[in-house]
């Protein structure tokens, strides 16, 4: 009687522990509850979806809010009208109809894709039934949207287009590039049936250079050549000669033209001298002219030229007077008497 009631225990135990063990999966192991209430929505997706199974979590900016409960074909009847996934969403989240359902493969194709809603641009609008009859669109997110934002894209984009829009732009280029690349024979061209082009110069130029090569190859006209290097390299050598020369005569001309500075001064300082002594002079002559002065009284006074006259006229009659005195000696006919 004892065994059987400590029996009866252990399986009243067991059956605790049990029941314990399942409820803590419930709530803990991210499972549904039985106790949580749910409505359906119906996801269409146009294309293949991989990845996708039942019991999958589905969130809406990061939180989970349902999970998918069966994938279907939207049309048993016609299987190209694509994927219908029935998404069970807790009742206590209410979705807008203008949001959609997005599916993000992984970029290396590893694990379960995560499914997740978008409301849309305005978040306002109708919501969605919640008996069962509600549908949102799906879409799967390429691989260049999960590596690049939106707006990245857009920007890529424009780009894009305005590269396009470049190659157009430069295609005309290119194709005048080509023509003047293209080949063209000298002798259409001097014959004036074809345009020269970069090809022509090219080729005009290497034919030049044959020729320069076969004018070198000859003996006589590198010897030529080698004399009139010769020559210029003299001529170059008397020319710094008469550069120095140049240099030597520059410098001594700069010594004449110092000696001319000098000599010009000294004429300068000259001329203002004798301009100082004929000042000088006239002032002088001014002074004899005038007869306020002792010398103006006696060269303007006439009776001091009349006495003068007066004066040589009597020392003339004088000197004759001893002329004949001396004559009247010379013969011995003069008398002197004594008292």
């Amino acid at each position: 009687m004892a065994e059987k009631h400590q029996k009866t225990i252990v399986g009243v135990f067991a059956l605790s522990g049990l029941t314990l063990l399942f409820v803590l999966t419930l709530l803990f192991g991210g499972g549904r509850t039985l106790f949580e209430r749910t409505y359906d929505i119906n996801v269409r997706f146009e294309d293949a979806v991989d990845g996708i199974s039942t019991g999958q979590p589905v969130t809406l900016n990061g939180k989970r809010v349902g999970e998918t409960k069966a994938i279907k074909f939207w049309n048993p009847d016609d299987l190209s009208k694509g994927i219908r996934i029935v998404v069970a969403v807790d009742d206590e989240y209410k979705l807008p109809a203008d949001a959609t359902v997005e599916v993000a493969p992984g970029l290396i194709q590893f694990g379960r894709p995560p499914i997740r809603i978008v409301l849309g641009d305005t978040g306002k609008g109708s919501m969605l039934p919640i008996d069962g009859s509600g549908t949102l669109s799906g879409r799967v997110v390429s691989m260049p949207e999960q590596m690049l934002p939106p707006k990245v894209q857009g920007q890529v984009e424009r780009v894009m287009d305005e590269v396009a829009d470049l190659a157009a732009a430069l295609k005309p280029v290119a194709q005048n590039l080509q023509s003047l690349l293209e080949d063209r024979p000298i002798s259409s061209v001097d014959q004036k049936e074809m345009t020269a082009n970069f090809a022509t110069i090219v080729e005009r130029f290497d034919m030049t250079l044959q020729n320069f090569n076969t004018i070198l190859a000859d003996p006589d006209n590198v010897e030529n050549l080698r004399l009139t290097l010769q020559n210029a390299k003299a001529m170059s050598e008397s020319g710094a000669a008469a550069m120095a020369d140049f240099r030597e005569f520059s410098a001594q001309s700069k010594v004449v033209a110092a000696d001319v500075s000098n000599l010009m001064r000294q004429l300068a300082d000259t001329s203002d001298r004798l301009s100082s002594v004929l000042d000088r002079i006239d002032q002088t002559v001014a002074s004899l002219n005038s007869p306020k002065g002792t010398m103006g009284s006696l060269l303007n006074d006439n009776r001091l030229y009349e006495e003068l006259l007066l004066s040589a006229r009597r020392l003339t009659n004088a000197l004759d007077d001893m002329r004949e005195v001396l004559d009247i000696a010379k013969k011995g006919q003069l008398r002197i008497k004594a008292f």
